[in-house]
């Protein structure tokens, strides 16, 4: 399903459009180029409320990780030079 749809683009990008992509391809373009857009922009989203998670829990993960550093090399062979 598709949506009509008016979009005004400034002359210069408009211009370079023209250009650059035939007349025929210019809906494929204009689509794949907003799908681009709207999924960087939802991986930004995702990306900054993943650091503000690692941060909010930084206290909790140092924690956990103290609770298991006893067992962490266990059964690792020995290194020897």
């Amino acid at each position: 399903m598709s949506v009509r749809t008016t979009v005004h683009l400034e002359e210069r990008l408009a211009e370079k459009v023209r250009q650059l992509v035939p007349s025929r391809g210019v809906n494929r373009f204009i689509n794949e180029a907003v799908a681009e857009k709207v999924e960087a922009i939802e991986r930004k989203k995702i990306e900054d409320e993943m650091r503000e998670g690692y941060i909010a829990r930084r206290d909790e993960d140092l924690e956990v990780a103290a609770d298991w550093e006893v067992v962490d090399l266990e059964n690792w062979p020995e290194w020897k030079d």
